[in-house]
């Protein structure tokens, strides 16, 4: 019972990181700071609030830290720091979403095949090499949606409302199938609208090559894919950028495990213009509302 709630509570966190992709680009409010003078002078006439996140599963525990104004939680494991590296990644590979394999793992086999393996990493935090997954989102697909209600006065009693609504939500077991809501979403199904199953092949093949030390021929192959959608692909780029440092030809050594351990000192293929929230957060419950972590128990960890 216990594995089939984390399992449940990871495809929850994979299907929440893509619902909030595409409704920070959805959202009206944002969108009017874009004709902001101060911020077009400031960063440029095509800059948009972005999201990059990341997410690992593993134990944690909670802690309260402050003082007697203020009191937040905060979380301490090592499974934090691979969270947090783990969504530093996305710059390197220019994606919206990661996820490691431990996150991939639990969850079910539909929404495993939602995902894309884009590297075999060392990542700092981790004993063990990881496997990176990602979620593929063009975010340039999803317009504002000028039609949504204005923004309503929240004030105390609207707000102990929603507390009141999030505790009773949480009680409740979560019975829905999150592989439904995800094809079914439409600002998920306008990001992903561009992935082929051609588009996936053939980047499969070149990765596979690449994990081979067939460096070669994965160039061949992830060079087709980096043009093959309306964006430079990042995975793809990422690759080839790693395989030109050796010339295209595999260090005696290889294993198939990309070390990134220093390129997450610097920076990765970040556009300009973005903005990269960097909140770090650890999940018991659907986390986004501050749920509970257990010392020792494995939890879904997140950083948006």
């Amino acid at each position: 019972e216990k594995q089939k709630n984390l399992s449940k509570l990871c495809e929850m966190s994979v299907f929440a990181f893509a619902k909030i992709i595409g409704a920070v680009h959805r959202s009206p409010v944002l969108a009017r700071y874009r004709g902001h003078p101060g911020l077009q002078n400031k960063l440029g006439s095509k800059y948009r609030v972005h999201l990059s996140c990341g997410a690992h599963c593993g134990w944690a525990i909670e802690g309260a830290v402050g003082s007697e104004y203020k009191i937040e939680a905060s979380y301490l494991s090592p499974n934090v720091a691979v969270a947090v590296n783990v969504e530093e990644a996305t710059s390197i590979y220019n994606v919206s979403f990661l996820a490691s394999e431990a996150v991939v793992s639990l969850c079910s086999q539909g929404m495993r095949n939602k995902t894309r393996l884009v590297d075999r990493v060392w990542i700092p935090g981790s004993k063990e090499p990881l496997q990176l997954f990602c979620i593929d989102l063009d975010w340039n697909a999803v317009g504002a949606d000028e039609s949504q209600s204005p923004l309503v006065s929240f004030k105390a009693r609207e707000r102990m409302k929603a507390r009141q609504f999030l505790e009773l939500v949480k009680q409740q077991k979560p019975d829905k199938d999150m592989c439904n809501l995800f094809d079914s979403d439409a600002d998920i199904l306008a990001m992903r609208r561009g992935i082929t199953e051609d588009f996936c092949e053939l980047f499969r093949m070149g990765y596979q090559n690449y994990a081979e030390g067939e460096w070669q021929v994965a160039r061949r192959f992830l060079e087709e894919t980096c043009c093959m959608r309306k964006a430079l692909d990042g995975p793809s780029w990422a690759i080839i950028r790693y395989m030109e440092k050796f010339q295209f030809e595999a260090p005696g050594d290889w294993k198939g495990i990309h070390d990134l351990s220093s390129a997450l000192q610097g920076t990765g293929l970040g556009t300009p213009g973005e903005l990269s929230a960097t909140l770090a957060m650890a999940h018991g419950s659907l986390g986004f509302f501050g749920g509970p972590v257990l010392g020792g128990r494995p939890v879904p960890i997140g950083r948006k």
